[in-house]
């Protein structure tokens, strides 16, 4: 089963160059814990979550810093035609809850665990498999 199966969540994103107090409040409005920096394609080049910026902004007392200095770059994701099993094996390996997913690098939207566990078994419960 692939992934274009599932609805996704929406994502947040942000450019390399806005700063960290922007992306912070920006966070905060849309209650979210994270932000996929991309470039003016769309591509995806990192994430953000609050935890970084809470650790990475205050070891270097800078609140200057912009996206590009605190992202965790080379993230995994999956494309939206991979298999669900290649999402949920990225999930296991980096112990998290939700999995970015791209079409030709641009990120389009998150998939959760609880997401695909549901389809999983709804589909399951449906068809006698996924």
């Amino acid at each position: 089963m692939n992934i274009n199966k599932i609805k996704l969540h929406k994502v947040l994103t942000c450019r390399e160059d806005e700063t960290i107090v922007d992306i912070a409040n920006r966070l905060k409005e849309n209650k979210e814990r994270r932000i996929f920096v991309v470039d003016t394609h769309g591509k995806l080049k990192g994430i953000i979550t609050t935890t970084d910026l809470v650790y990475k902004s205050i070891a270097v007392h800078n609140q200057n810093l912009t996206a590009k200095d605190v992202m965790t770059k080379e993230v995994k994701s999956v494309e939206i035609d991979d298999d669900l099993n290649k999402a949920l094996e990225i999930m296991n390996n980096l112990k998290s809850f939700s999995c970015p997913v791209t079409d030709k690098g641009n990120v389009i939207g998150l998939l959760s665990y609880h997401d695909l566990l549901g389809h999983v078994l709804t589909s399951i419960h449906e068809n006698g498999t996924y």
